[in-house]
């Protein structure tokens, strides 16, 4: 510890804990510096945030929480910068979707405070879909329209939100969630590529780079895509506990040679990923029939005749990218993922497997330092120029700070009231031209505004609860999108040497706390440009599913739910020192001494999951997506679930798509 660390001292903490470096403190230079960019704790009003072990308990609802700490023993060590306020779902934020889903502000509905406003749209949900529905929104009326955003996170972007780190001074920006996104390519939309460049999105990108000293190494510049899509380069280090623990360089570059599995198992592999099969006859659609007539797993084993273990492979993978395993999912969503096994079975998709390959090979594929918020935080800015200082040039709005009092200011082309959880939307079906009323719940007050026409950007669990007089087709449609969690982590390194040494940029296991994690190429964003050395410090990067096999994919994402929020801070992070020593302590780890700070993001909701059936209809009944994009009288629902596979373009699509239809409403309404 640095002389000038400030000393908060650990009850309780079991030996182990000790030497898992749970002790260490960051130190009161770090937190002066966040002090001196205005950010961090400082801008909560809280005190330095050290490290400070809590007493863990079975449930983190049974906690007590101090509004005055962020450090509390459920979201632990928040980080600094502005989304210190806002990592993953908050205390509050869950509470608060809890409190809608047991009818908690049910009896609290005659207080609502009447704001007397009146907007032409409200959208509900700040991430992909609310905002690029407000974008679409304003670009079609010619911001001559009043658009309100109401988010219930903190934070405006949904999923697409950073975690901010001061490690020796060094500013470093990891993803909470939504990753990987470069800009549109051919078989988009026009209009995505448009907006791209209205936001005033980069289409070239500057990494950093090992000096001429070092030896050279290939670094992922995503945390996805590595795991499976481009995983094959010498960097990429598979470690196996049996029969001994080992390092296997590169496994799939060397076609498995040197890894435990058995032959049978290993040969399998190497089908699934190599093996051609029989090209599909019929034509695109009866295709997806026949797909979504299954689960993936099916797929590998009943009709591909693989070995089991082969699914067990990809479950993490697939649970990653989508939600759950291959026991869950229907083989459609893993034929639209991209994943292995489907070779040759369409001559179009042939041609769409070599561009993507070379596609995935190019710097396309990237992530912004944040993950996706780097997309996202450019659509606030052109949305309301104000509520990010600078001006609209990337790197400003990059790296400028939130102007959190600027969000709300009347006459603004898009007001947004972060920290809104709406609670019931009232419409008359019978009358376009009424106004609906949206409730929401913000600081613990209820209050109400009208909206000509709505966006509900958010998902289908929490419409079937706040919007009222759904007919039943609506409500029947609403349940067919179970939800599974998803836990990011973001490890501070002083430095990575224990990497370098290895000679791995990004690990993959199976068993421990969780399936895989890397470290990225700094991009370099204006002045953010932390150099990329193994003795300076960076991000090493989890992404946690929680696919458990043999339960039924309902009670896989409850259960996901349950162990997710029912873990204490200090809980998850014993687990991810003690998968680090386990990795990385033959290779001079030491937990104490090289990991600076670790905070983590828990998404109960992440994930749509598209089991079989979900993508084709029945009986010729309309598939519930295709239900919910019917505008329902002055509403239109836009969210990513109704794709199934959710990413930040399919967000996207699905918030434009809805915004087209509310500025098609406000014009019959117009028209009389």
């Amino acid at each position: 510890m640095s002389d000038d660390a400030t000393e908060h001292p650990a009850p309780d903490l079991s030996p182990e804990e000790r030497a898992l470096g749970m002790d260490a403190d960051i130190t009161r230079r770090d937190f002066l510096n966040a002090v001196a960019l205005g950010t961090g704790a400082a801008l909560l009003g809280a005190p330095a945030p050290a490290r400070r072990a809590h007493p863990g308990q079975a449930s983190p609802f049974a906690l007590p929480r101090d509004p005055d700490d962020p450090w509390d023993p459920w979201t632990g060590y928040p980080g600094v910068g502005d989304y210190a306020r806002s990592n993953g779902n908050t205390w509050d934020v869950v509470t608060a979707a809890h409190g809608l889903r047991d009818g908690t502000y049910d009896r609290m509905l005659g207080t609502a405070v009447d704001t007397g406003e009146i907007y032409d749209l409200v959208i509900v949900g700040g991430g992909f879909s609310g905002t690029v529905a407000a974008y679409t929104f304003l670009k079609e009326t010619n911001r001559e329209r009043s658009c309100l955003l109401l988010d219930n996170h903190p934070v405006i972007g949904g999923e697409a939100k950073r975690n901010e780190f001061l490690v020796r001074g060094q500013r470093l920006i990891g993803p909470q969630g939504s990753n990987e996104g470069g800009p549109p390519g051919k078989g988009e939309p026009e209009w995505l590529a448009t907006m791209w460049h209205d936001v005033g999105l980069p289409t070239a990108f500057e990494f950093g780079q090992l000096g001429p000293h070092r030896r050279p190494m290939i670094f992922p510049k995503s945390n996805y895509v590595y795991q499976l899509w481009f995983d094959d380069f010498e960097n990429h280090g598979f470690y196996f506990d049996t029969p001994r623990p080992h390092w296997v360089r590169n496994p799939w570059g060397h076609r498995l040679e040197g890894t435990p599995w058995p032959e049978d198992v290993k040969r399998d592999l190497l089908r699934w990923r190599e093996e051609r099969v029989t090209p599909w006859a019929g034509d695109a659609e009866s295709l997806k029939h026949y797909l979504d007539s299954m689960t993936y797993e099916q797929w590998l084993i009943g009709v591909r005749k693989l070995h089991p273990e082969v699914a067990r492979y990809v479950d993490p993978i697939q649970a990653s990218g989508i939600g759950l395993g291959s026991d869950a999912l229907s083989a459609w969503s893993a034929y639209e993922l991209w994943l292995p096994g489907f070779l040759g079975l369409g001559v179009d998709r042939e041609v769409e497997a070599v561009a993507a390959d070379h596609r995935l090979r190019e710097p396309q594929v990237i992530s912004f330092p944040g993950g996706n918020d780097g997309i996202q935080r450019c659509i606030v800015k052109w949305l309301n120029p104000e509520v990010i200082e600078g001006s609209s040039a990337f790197p400003e709005v990059h790296n400028g700070r939130i102007r959190f009092d600027r969000m709300d200011r009347p006459n603004t082309p898009c007001r947004m009231r972060a920290g809104a959880m709406v609670i019931r939307v009232d419409q008359d079906p019978g009358s376009a031209a009424k106004p609906a009323t949206v409730t929401y719940v913000r600081g613990g007050t209820l209050h109400r505004v009208r909206a000509r026409t709505v966006v509900w950007a958010g998902a289908s669990w929490t419409a079937k609860h706040a919007v009222q007089n759904l007919p039943p087709e609506y409500r029947e449609a609403m349940d067919h999108f179970p939800r599974s969690p998803m836990l990011s982590v973001n490890v501070a390194l002083d430095n990575w040497r224990f990497l370098y040494s290895l000679g791995y940029t990004a690990c993959s296991w199976r068993g421990g706390f969780g399936f895989t994690a890397n470290i990225r190429p700094n991009m370099y964003v204006g002045d953010y440009r932390p150099p990329l050395d193994p003795d300076q410090p960076n991000l090493f990067t989890f992404y946690v599913p929680f696919n458990q096999h043999g339960l039924s994919l309902i009670d896989q994402g409850k259960a996901g739910r349950a162990k997710l929020f029912g873990t204490t801070y200090r809980e998850i992070e014993t687990q991810v020192r003690r998968q680090m020593v386990t990795l990385f302590a033959e290779a001079g780890f030491d937990p104490a001494r090289d990991i600076a700070g670790i905070v983590t993001n828990r998404w109960g909701h992440a994930y749509c999951n598209a089991g079989p059936g979900f993508y084709t209809r029945k009986d010729g009944k309309p598939r519930p997506s295709d239900v919910l994009r019917t505008p329902l009288a002055q509403m239109a629902f836009g969210h990513s679930e109704l794709n199934g596979n959710q990413h930040w373009n399919i967000a996207a699509i699905e918030g434009h798509r809805a915004a087209q239809q509310a500025v098609a409403m406000l014009g019959r309404v117009a028209a009389g």
